[in-house]
């Protein structure tokens, strides 16, 4: 059977984390390894957004789509045209949105959703589509019937086995892979070695997907698949890399026994780095050059909101022990929307005074599916999913919104370029890379770019828009699909 899947394009112009990095559909490559013995595609729209030329080129007979939550409504654009161009596709969604709002997807051009990880649900489901069988019995599938209800099947609980994984399908990405990076290193090359968090922020919903469990391969596994990558610089994309001492320092020690040429980069948590500062002195050792730190904030009052489970005096350890081994560190930290002026300046003063030359700073957002979606649900200004990309407040704000964007734009701007060529001297850094951030920063510094998507004073869809998944968050009995029996 002929499978076309597509990572749809959703982007705001000029703003936001595709600035510092653009991933490889990972999720799809993995999925495309469950079924080696059919004929598999990858589009990218973000780099091809032509669907009706792939669409006359390949002609499938199956298109999944997958879908975070500010995808939402591009993949419903994606799923209504291929049914435009043909009835006879068999149309699928999948991804964490779709796994935790299958509501959302309930529209007539929707043949059915998955939920979960792909892997637990898509071969059967590929199976039973290219014998022209019924639904019924593929688990972890929501699905549309003969009269326009889905019906949702059975759920599996149990997890996939990381080292039975095939490894992904990056031949299907090929023709992008010069167009993939990592902050200054493309082409970049995405490894996900590990599944969940067991610790519980109210704004994430990766630990609600994954139901507060935790699932990683084992290191023979993990080099397995790095043997098979062509690029020199590999970003390890689990939540946090460092979660398990036992395994890390032996997935290190392999691959400096293997000989690899490799520079990697990695997202830890700050308590698991200072638990084993030695850790990191192996992994610098070993290739490892840049580290993403969901620092989230500059005191613990706002640690503490967030239910971080962490505090200011582990992260300032960690920016020590990562600084003093050289490395890059890429600092994530949220914006309250009922921030002053005062809770800016406090953010930049901390941001100056660690020398943290690598920023990303987002609006704290309750996204679908989270502990703070269902706490601020009342106070949502907007449903329109395509405003839920962390860069626009979809709650009101304490200060006026323009002078909220202009505090928030202003974070981007930065003055102090010694950190810069400390880096530059260092051989961590070249020139080139200097000039490339000072232009993603200027870039994210615009604050009148902000307001376009604004829920106040730009352009929103109107809450009687709203999907389904938005009420049965206010309604939790409504939009239910009937249990097949």
């Amino acid at each position: 059977m002929r499978i076309l899947l597509i990572q749809p394009e959703y982007l705001t112009k000029g703003i936001g984390f595709r600035l510092a990095a653009m991933p490889e559909p990972l999720h799809l490559e993995m999925v495309a390894a469950t079924v080696p013995e059919h004929d598999v595609r990858i589009l990218d729209m973000r780099l091809d957004g032509n669907l009706d030329a792939a669409l006359r080129k390949f002609w499938p007979e199956m298109v999944a789509v997958t879908a975070l939550t500010v995808e939402v409504h591009a993949a419903q654009d994606v799923i209504r045209t291929v049914k435009g161009f043909s009835k006879e596709i068999f149309t699928v969604v999948g991804g964490h949105h779709a796994s935790l709002l299958p509501e959302d997807f309930f529209i007539p051009q929707v043949d059915a959703i998955t939920t979960g990880e792909g892997e637990l649900v898509f071969p059967s489901l590929v199976q039973a589509v290219a014998d022209r069988r019924g639904l019924d019995d593929v688990p972890n599938l929501v699905w549309q019937d003969r009269d326009g209800n889905f019906v949702r099947n059975r759920q599996l609980d149990n997890l996939v086995n990381m080292d039975s994984l095939a490894i992904p399908r990056r031949d299907l990405t090929e023709q992008y892979r010069s167009e993939y990076f990592f902050l200054f290193d493309k082409p970049d090359t995405s490894v996900a070695t590990g599944r969940g968090c067991p610790y519980r922020c109210n704004f994430c919903s990766v630990w609600e997907f994954y139901r507060g469990r935790t699932n990683q391969m084992s290191p023979p596994r993990v080099i397995q698949e790095l043997k098979t990558i062509t690029t020199r610089h590999v970003t390890f994309v689990d939540d946090n890399f460092l979660m398990n001492y036992r395994r890390e320092n032996a997935i290190a020690d392999m691959i400096r026994s293997e000989g690899f040429n490799m520079r990697f980069s990695m997202e830890c948590r700050t308590d698991s780095i200072v638990r084993h500062p030695e850790l990191v002195k192996k992994w610098t050792d070993t290739g490892l050059y840049a580290v993403l730190l969901g620092l989230e904030g500059a005191s613990d009052d706002t640690l503490k909101s967030v239910n971080k489970s962490n505090s200011t005096r582990v992260n300032d350890e960690a920016i020590r022990i990562l600084k003093d081994n050289g490395l890059i560190i890429w600092g994530a930290f949220l914006v309250d929307p009922d921030w002053t002026a005062d809770e800016f300046r406090r953010l930049r003063e901390y941001v100056t005074a660690k020398e943290i030359t690598h920023t990303q700073f987002t609006i704290l957002t309750p996204l679908p599916g989270t502990e703070l979606y269902r706490q601020k649900f009342g106070d949502l200004l907007t449903y329109d999913y395509s405003c839920f990309d962390t860069m626009h407040s979809v709650l009101p704000t304490r200060l006026p919104r323009e002078e909220f964007y202009r505090q928030f734009a202003g974070l981007y701007h930065q003055t102090d370029l010694g950190p810069y060529y400390d880096l530059v001297r260092s051989g961590k850094l070249t020139i080139a890379n200097c000039k490339q951030g000072k232009a993603m920063l200027d870039s994210m510094s615009r604050w009148e770019q902000f307001l376009e998507k604004d829920p106040v004073l730009g352009k929103c869809r109107d809450k009687s828009q709203a999907l389904p998944g938005a009420l049965i968050s206010r309604d939790k009995t409504a939009y239910r699909p009937r249990r097949h029996r």
